[in-house]
């Protein structure tokens, strides 16, 4: 095949980037069910998630279609969560990670379908070129991939996992991230209080800390898409009792005094993953914000603009409760 070769023989240069090219080629080429076609799409994604150069747009839109493919093989719908997973904590976009991280997690245990069942027994897979002998049935790929799914979400979470499992990041992951430098001022947050603010939550309900489980679905704001919640009762509680009405923001919505990380700065990046507070909207300056250091003043640490797109919003303030 000749796209596998020059896939191959990119990496070996070190051209990542042109690897990956060619290895989205070679799974183009190829039938649903071809026995290859698993391995040149791992050769994709491993390579996406290797941290080797920052996956493009192009990349998200091939993962973001592949997992919305229904008639795709489970198997690839997964991987292509977990890889959407990776590149979006990657980007400081937590809350985008949980979402597919969940994705893949609801995939991986909902009882297949017949038809699924069907196409997935006769799927064999050869597991790696070191052991070309050694087949693996899809469902234990597919447990794995599960796995470090779980891994990863609950990474992202301040709180302990379910009672009885443990978790640690998969070598995949993108570990927590939470700088916060302070000005001479200080902050009245205690380190719990921003923990929670940093989660990515769905591990449990934000009123009661009932857990999710398999008889606890957990409810999510439909406006913020950041709080969540076991009952419409708890949902009520939290918007009256701990204000979740003052703190409950729309996608991209700023307020002063809102908390806030920095993310995807080019001309600066050192600055990226910072936390930071809102001072305002930057008057000058359409679609620009003025932040400033926590505990800062206007001579030692003065505000700063920066563009909307650059704000990612923190778990609702009402969280750190």
């Amino acid at each position: 095949m000749r796209h596998q070769q020059a896939a191959v023989s990119f990496w070996e240069q070190g051209k990542h980037r042109e690897s990956a090219d060619e290895y989205w080629k070679a799974v183009q080429f190829l039938q649903p069910d071809h026995e290859m076609r698993y391995q040149l799409f791992h050769g994709y994604t491993s390579t996406l998630r290797g941290d080797y150069f920052e996956p493009s747009e192009d990349d998200i839109n091939n993962m973001k279609k592949l997992l919305d493919n229904k008639h795709e093989l489970r198997l690839f719908r997964m991987e292509a969560a977990y890889t959407l997973g990776v590149i979006y904590y990657s980007r400081s976009e937590r809350v985008k990670a949980e979402d597919v991280y969940q994705r893949a997690i609801s995939i991986g245990e909902k009882e297949p379908k017949k038809r699924q069942e069907k196409e997935e027994k006769k799927f064999m897979l050869f597991a790696t070129a070191a052991n070309p002998r050694e087949e693996k049935k899809i469902s234990d790929l597919m447990a794995m991939i599960l796995k470090d799914c779980k891994k990863n979400r609950y990474a992202m979470n301040s709180h302990n996992a379910p009672e009885g499992e443990t978790f640690t990041p998969s070598d995949m992951s993108v570990k927590r991230r939470h700088l916060m430098p302070m000005g001479p001022g200080g902050s009245s947050l205690t380190s719990d209080e921003l923990n929670n603010l940093i989660d990515v939550g769905g591990i449990q309900c934000d009123y009661c800390k009932r857990r999710e489980g398999p008889d606890v679905k957990l409810l999510k704001c439909s406006r913020c898409n950041r709080g969540f919640y076991c009952s419409k009762e708890c949902q009520r509680k939290q918007w009256k009792e701990n204000d979740h009405k003052s703190y409950c923001r729309k996608e991209g919505e700023f307020k002063p005094h809102d908390l806030v990380q920095l993310a995807r700065l080019k001309n600066k990046p050192e600055l990226n993953n910072h936390i930071v507070r809102v001072v305002g909207e930057d008057l000058r300056n359409e679609g620009r914000y003025k932040v400033q250091i926590e505990g800062g003043n206007d001579i030692d640490n003065p505000p700063f603009s920066v563009s909307g797109k650059n704000l990612n919003q923190m778990r609702p303030y009402d969280c750190r409760k």
